[in-house]
């Protein structure tokens, strides 16, 4: 069994032609940018759009965790219990829970409903996240079921699970959608909760075994893209050319703030999303350092 909080169809961005992304619900970081809040842990969250609640009352009946104060809904998320009730009274989808139970079988029947698209297009599974590595045993599932398909595989992944899962993982042939954070590792503890000497490792690995490697840089304004940042990117990069497939630019934005606020959490970090002149700096710099780039849309 795992814990998926999204199955997305027909997503273009996340490896080779079109796929279907499998989000699992934990991950070892806690980037305080993060644009999926909803799978940092592993346990259910409860997602409430207030722009959606009418006040109707109904959830009221069935919650004791929920009063209306000041002409506003307010959730008492200590007291919250995850039950669904909320959810299933309401009637304008203003409450959702994030995270189900699933098994291995019922994702690979949702998967295999578009196998015509992966063979025209040469797409495939993504798993993503949180972290795949978090639940490494049906991650691993996963890609030996849909590889068993002749479906192409991959995994988004931040690069600090246990070094066995990429082993296994590069044994089936794995794509890896590998992200680098920031190149310094008290800076990187600092914004994420831990030092990347695991992440180096593991993608270090992954170079000596000639794994499918595409390099991912989520770039925050004002965090992790000054000049000494990009630099130290590009020294990395330069060291382990002709290792990886080419590196791509993942520009901030915004949808995290408004998940967490959902969550019943104040964002972490919140700043305009990325802008022309933000990605036209960065591919000079990169330029500068000699390093080709991609930035992603």
């Amino acid at each position: 069994m795992g814990t998926v909080f999204n199955i997305q169809k027909f997503c273009l961005h996340d490896g080779d032609g079109i796929r279907t992304n499998v989000f699992l619900k934990g991950c070892p970081l806690k980037c305080i940018w993060c644009h999926n809040p909803e799978g940092l842990f592993r346990t259910v969250s409860l997602s409430f759009t207030a722009s959606r609640c009418t006040l109707c009352g109904r959830c009221l009946d069935v919650c004791p965790a929920r009063r209306i104060e000041d002409g506003a809904l307010v959730i008492d998320r200590e007291q919250c219990t995850h039950c669904g009730r909320c959810v299933d009274v309401c009637l304008n989808d203003a409450n959702e829970l994030l995270g189900r139970e699933v098994t291995a079988d019922e994702v690979m029947r949702d998967v295999l409903k578009d196998r015509m698209f992966y063979e025209r297009s040469g797409g495939g599974l993504t798993v993503s996240g949180g972290e795949p590595s978090y639940q490494p045993e049906f991650t691993l599932d996963l890609l030996k079921r849909a590889k068993a398909e002749n479906i192409g595989i991959a995994i988004e992944t931040c690069g600090a699970g246990p070094r066995l899962f990429f082993e296994k993982a590069a044994d089936l042939n794995t794509t890896f959608l590998y992200d680098l954070k920031c190149m310094d590792p008290d800076r990187h503890r600092k914004l994420t909760g831990s030092d990347n000497k695991a992440i180096l490792d593991n993608l270090e690995y992954l170079f000596s075994r000639g794994a499918d490697v595409r390099i991912r840089l989520p770039l925050i304004p004002g965090i992790n893209d000054r000049d000494e940042d990009i630099d130290a990117l590009c020294s990395y990069l330069k060291e382990h050319d002709g290792k990886y497939r080419y590196a791509e630019i993942m520009p901030y934005h915004t949808l995290g703030t408004g998940k967490e606020r959902k969550l019943g959490n104040e964002p972490r970090y919140e700043a305009e999303a990325a802008n022309e002149e933000d990605k036209k700096r960065w591919r000079a710099r990169f330029e500068e350092n000699g390093v080709s780039i991609r930035i992603s849309e």
